[in-house]
């Protein structure tokens, strides 16, 4: 009886100096997490090519001891063991892809009373699924508003039942987990990784991936900047200073009035800008054509017909026969 316990012992730790092989290794602790939830981690972890193995944490310590000999750096490893249920994760990529996914993988779960709320815990107004009966008095007792309307239980107005920071008693939440509210964050916490060269600890791989994708837009930005204020030419830059060298020789032949092939159509086009402004001082001496460039209408023959029709002299007329007068009162004068 005694051979077949030591050997059952034996084939458990080659297994798991077979998963010590793995190019990523991590260590996590797993206690306290409710078989359910335990299993949903696991698929979510198995669809990204980790797995997950649990073993008795003596026989875990004796094949990572094993494997160290000839992995140096794993023994690293057995330096973050605890007395909680400890478990393996081993698949590719690096240290930090197991670290996020363990986040990733993380489930909410039902409190029991004695945890402490990482946010305020929120009971909506609204009605419940429950009738009425002896449960509404379990839900005043752990101070939420609740009542009996048309025979339903119903929460009057929103409540925050346990705030951030406060410890979550049992009454409260036996009634939260009726209302299926699960207040508590469950998830495997990673104790060390090992990528076949160096030991992670878990403040190494702890990374906020929001802020640390915006320093590195921030930094590839202020670099490209740099790169473009020192004309520095690289894959990134050369399209665009090329780009930005020909805008200013442009602007430059344009300045000088360089007539080419790209600037032509810009010049004359100016060109007939400023002809355009010369011809708008010229007053009635602008021709017909330019007039209508400018957009000024052909107003003045309209208006001279109505005149002609009320009987009034043109002024051109009116002009002619004043000089006229003039002329016959000075021959008058030397009659």
């Amino acid at each position: 009886m005694q051979a077949v316990a030591t050997q059952w012992k034996h084939d458990e730790i080659a297994q798991l100096e077979e998963y010590l092989a793995a190019p990523v290794v991590a260590l996590v602790d797993v206690s306290g997490i409710p078989a359910r939830q335990m299993m949903e981690m696991r698929k979510s972890l198995r669809e990204h090519g980790v797995r997950v193995r649990m073993s008795r944490n003596r026989l875990l310590r004796r094949a990572i001891e094993a494997v160290a000999a000839r992995r140096p750096g794993l023994e690293k490893l057995a330096d973050a063991f605890r007395k909680e249920q400890l478990a393996l994760l081993t698949g590719d990529g690096s240290p930090f892809t197991i670290s996020r996914l363990l986040k990733a993988a993380e489930t909410l779960a039902p409190a029991r009373g004695g945890e402490v709320a990482g946010a305020d815990v929120v009971v909506e107004k609204g009605v419940t699924p429950f009738p009425a009966g002896p449960i509404v008095g379990e839900f005043q007792q752990a101070g939420f508003p609740a009542v009996i309307v048309k025979g339903q239980i119903e929460i009057r107005k929103r409540h925050v039942a346990v705030a951030g920071g406060d410890t979550i008693s049992a009454q409260v939440a036996a009634a939260l987990t009726k209302l299926e509210i699960y207040p508590v964050t469950m998830g495997m916490e990673l104790l060390g990784a090992y990528d076949g060269q160096d030991f992670y600890p878990p403040e190494v791989l702890d990374i906020d991936y929001d802020e640390f994708h915006g320093r590195l837009q921030s930094a590839v930005a202020g670099a490209f900047n740099l790169a473009m204020h020192a004309r520095w030419l690289s894959s990134a830059t050369t399209v665009p200073l090329v780009a930005k060298a020909r805008a200013e020789a442009l602007a430059v032949a344009k300045a000088a009035a360089w007539p080419s092939e790209e600037t032509i159509a810009a010049l004359l086009a100016e060109a007939h800008r400023q002809m355009l402004g010369v011809a708008s001082h010229a007053g009635d001496g602008a021709d017909e054509e330019l007039k209508a460039m400018q957009g000024v209408t052909a107003a003045a023959p309209a208006v001279r017909a109505e005149k002609a029709e009320a009987g009034e002299e043109p002024e051109a007329e009116q002009d002619e026969a004043s000089e006229e007068d003039a002329v016959s009162g000075l021959g008058a004068m030397f009659e």
